[in-house]
């Protein structure tokens, strides 16, 4: 499967300027590895050195939120996923 994933622009500069990048993958979290293994430096930006998803990244499929216990969740061809982080403050 092909999917698109749009990078915010503060994610960008990590993965040569791009706005969008298609990648393979059967679930979300199959998408995020081919991402990273295309550009590496999104690796750290994206995910703990354990391998979880940040916990303030999100990533939205569809209309859903789809946070670190969602990388299961399957894509279908032609989905599009937008990468942000949750921001937050006072």
């Amino acid at each position: 499967m092909t999917v698109q994933i749009n990078l915010a622009s503060y994610l960008r500069p990590h993965a040569a300027n791009k706005e969008s990048v298609v990648v393979k993958g059967n679930t979300i979290g199959e998408c995020l590895k081919d991402l990273t293994v295309k550009y590496p430096a999104l690796k750290k930006m994206l995910f703990e050195d354990s391998g979880k998803l940040h916990d303030y990244v999100s990533i939205y499929a569809g209309g859903d939120i789809i946070y670190a216990d969602g990388m299961d969740k399957s894509v279908k061809d032609g989905d599009m996923l937008t990468i942000l982080y949750i921001i937050g403050g006072g």
